[in-house]
């Protein structure tokens, strides 16, 4: 089995995108590019790539509130199709990587004044419920005694509180899972490398041609080359548009709309109560729009690990590329505003925030686009995959919930078109990186490193990140050297070992790409500023980092938070 997934795998990988043409191209490595190309992977029969400009996940996917989600609130607006979809989807998930997507019970709360009453909200998540196959324990209850709830959910607000029902969705690491389905196509045949940016179409098919050619560029080392493939699917998000404007059928349509597409979010100190067996996050309307007689949002308050909540989000207009996106001084005011109102006795403040982010939606315009297979002109609410007349296919919108779904509907179409066998395996064969096969027989938790020496070894949590076979590749690194058994740093829980498997098993390139999306150290308390030094003198001596490549990392990674933060 391949289980290397390193710089050295995606160096080769390149050399193969260079030589080697392929069935299908995929552009994008977020969450949809990932599902995209494992499910063809799995399918086989076909020889599939992927490209992504940054890292993998390094935009929407994420930047989300980390939710797996049926979308309780399209009830209300009876897309009971959607909502039912979705909780398929969402159980599929649970299925396939039940060490990464967890249940969590979400307290939805009413004041006095807020629309929809406690009783109409109970009947819904009832109805909720009953749409999918959820466990006798996620049942939705209705709660009114507030010391109740506040012994449940954590030190809320009771001024005006009326009561809370509480459903049950799915949290996750939204990264983590994008990154774990990229690393299932790479172990079953994928040609995968990140920090390889599309720049142009080069040539179109065209008899007696049979092959797209592409320019690629390696961001690395600044290398332009050509891919070529019978078949181009763009998975490129906010950045689809972008794509579409460069192909040669560019219609001067754009398909994405802007507005309320930007959502950002504020880490704050653990808000919710730390519960080992059920860890509740909440919902709550604002008050903001309340008092300006507008119609209140929705938002979330869940936890990130036991020190950490995530607080979101906004609906505003982004500007500019979607790279450059991050909070603004009124949407962080605005969510802190909210935060303390929720938890007053808290005394939040400006200087309570640990950090923030943002991310932008793919939200569908309201514009007639063809769907595949559909004779009439229909845009979706929540994904639209659409062919070009020069043959290339987008796929716009989605979500983390569907993307498996999403992937699975246009691998149908690719299939059909490749002439080639096609069984969808991807709702039923687990996620080795995140295996199903989460409870192994704990006959000791340590490894032995080969002089008798035991290492111990946080057997369970290795397991719940990184899947059994991660936690294998890890306890290797360990048997290899006891040195790598060690806390990297005393402020988290991370082994050296961790942070070299991220380099040699999960393809991590930078700095940044560690700390923000690996082990979302940079999601606590200090964003792993105050340790960056001592990791990078680690790095660097596993990875030939000579001191000037040392200093640009922590360099850049500074940058990276100071600019998110700017407005703090």
């Amino acid at each position: 089995m391949r289980t290397e997934f390193s710089n050295s795998t995606r160096c080769q990988n390149i050399k193969t995108l260079k030589t080697e043409p392929l069935d299908v191209l995929v552009i994008g490595g977020g969450i949809v590019g990932a599902g995209l190309i494992r499910d063809m992977a799995l399918n086989g029969d076909i020889k599939v790539g992927l490209i992504e400009q940054g890292d993998f996940a390094c935009g929407t996917s994420g930047a989300s509130s980390q939710l797996i989600h049926g979308g309780f609130r399209y009830i209300a607006k009876r897309d009971i199709a959607l909502v039912k979809q979705s909780r398929k989807e969402r159980e599929t998930l649970t299925h396939i990587a039940p060490n990464l997507v967890k249940p969590i019970p979400l307290a939805i709360l009413r004041y006095k004044g807020d629309p929809y009453p406690l009783a109409g909200i109970r009947l819904a998540a009832q109805y909720y419920n009953h749409l999918s196959k959820s466990d006798a324990s996620e049942k939705a209850k209705l709660h009114i005694d507030t010391d109740k709830i506040q012994s449940k959910v954590g030190p809320i607000s009771t001024d005006g509180l009326k009561g809370c029902v509480v459903l049950w969705d799915s949290i996750v690491d939204d990264a983590r899972l994008t990154l774990a389905t990229i690393k299932d196509a790479h172990l079953h045949g994928g040609v995968i490398a990140n920090y390889v940016a599309f720049v142009e179409y080069v040539s179109i098919p065209n008899p007696p041609e049979t092959m797209y050619r592409v320019l690629a560029k390696d961001c690395i080392t600044d290398e332009c080359f050509e891919i070529c493939a019978r078949k181009i699917v763009s998975t490129t998000g906010p950045w689809t548009d972008m794509l579409w404007q460069k192909d040669p059928s560019y219609n001067g349509k754009l398909r994405l709309e802007k507005k309320n597409a930007k959502g950002i979010h504020l880490l704050l100190p653990r808000c919710t109560k730390v519960d080992r067996t059920d860890n509740y996050g909440i919902v709550a309307l604002t008050q903001y729009e309340k008092q300006q007689n507008a119609k209140q949002r929705a938002i979330f308050v869940l936890p990130a690990d036991d020190n950490t909540s995530i607080v979101g989000t906004t609906e505003t207009t982004p500007e500019g590329d979607p790279k450059d996106v991050r909070p603004s001084a009124d949407e962080v005011a605005y969510l802190l505003a909210e935060a303390k109102r929720l938890f007053p006795s808290m005394s939040l403040d400006q200087n309570s925030i640990i950090g923030t982010y943002a991310g932008i939606r793919p939200l569908i315009a309201n514009n007639q686009t063809k769907l595949i297979g559909d004779s009439k002109n229909f845009v979706s609410r929540e994904h639209l995959i659409t062919e070009s007349p020069s043959g290339i296919l987008y796929v716009y919108g989605g979500k983390l919930t569907t993307h498996r779904l999403i992937a699975e509907e246009t691998v149908d179409y690719i299939a059909d078109f490749l002439s080639v066998p096609r069984t969808c395996k991807t709702a039923h064969c687990p996620l080795p990186s995140a295996n199903s096969d989460v409870i192994v027989p704990d006959e000791s938790n340590q490894t032995d490193n080969g002089h008798g020496q035991s290492i111990a070894v946080d057997r369970e949590r290795l397991i719940q990140r990184y899947g059994y076979i991660g936690y294998l590749s890890i306890q290797e690194l360990v048997n290899r050297d006891a040195s790598l058994a060690e806390r990297m740093t005393d402020a988290h829980p991370f082994l050296k070992a961790e942070i070299l498997y991220a380099f040699t098993g999960e393809m991590a390139i930078t700095l940044d790409d560690v700390l923000w999306r690996r082990t979302r150290i940079g999601w606590t308390q200090g964003q792993g500023l105050d340790s960056a030094e001592q990791i990078v003198d680690f790095i660097s001596k596993n990875n030939n980092w000579n001191d000037t490549r040392k200093l640009e990392e922590i360099e850049r990674y500074k940058q990276h938070i100071e600019w998110l933060n700017q407005h703090l």
